[in-house]
């Protein structure tokens, strides 16, 4: 996985501070392939109450600022119906943890 530790918990710590505490923070795409250089990253966030297309441009907003990189969010909001795109995503994402 192509990110630090401390872009790690920026990204959970940004995302939950808006989204709420509960969200589950996963990443998927290219970020995940220590071989190649480059590119955005790419989250699917899971937060327990829903999140609004205000907030989900709020995260985005934020974590470019603080990564400096471009931020590619998807958000599967609860009793949302799953899509194939979503299946896919979660088949290969690795869930972000906070650690020190």
């Amino acid at each position: 996985m192509r990110l630090t530790t401390e872009q790690i918990n920026t990204i959970v710590n940004t995302s939950r501070s808006v989204a709420g505490e509960d969200t589950l923070v996963w990443l998927y795409g290219s970020r995940l392939d220590d071989t190649r250089h480059g590119g955005d990253i790419d989250l699917l966030l899971e937060p327990a109450p829903a999140v609004s297309l205000l907030d989900r441009a709020r995260i985005k907003i934020l974590l470019e600022q603080q990564l400096n990189l471009p931020v590619d969010i998807l958000v599967k909001n609860p009793f949302s119906q799953d899509n194939p795109f979503v299946s896919m995503v979660l088949a290969q994402a690795k869930l972000l943890e906070i650690t020190s």
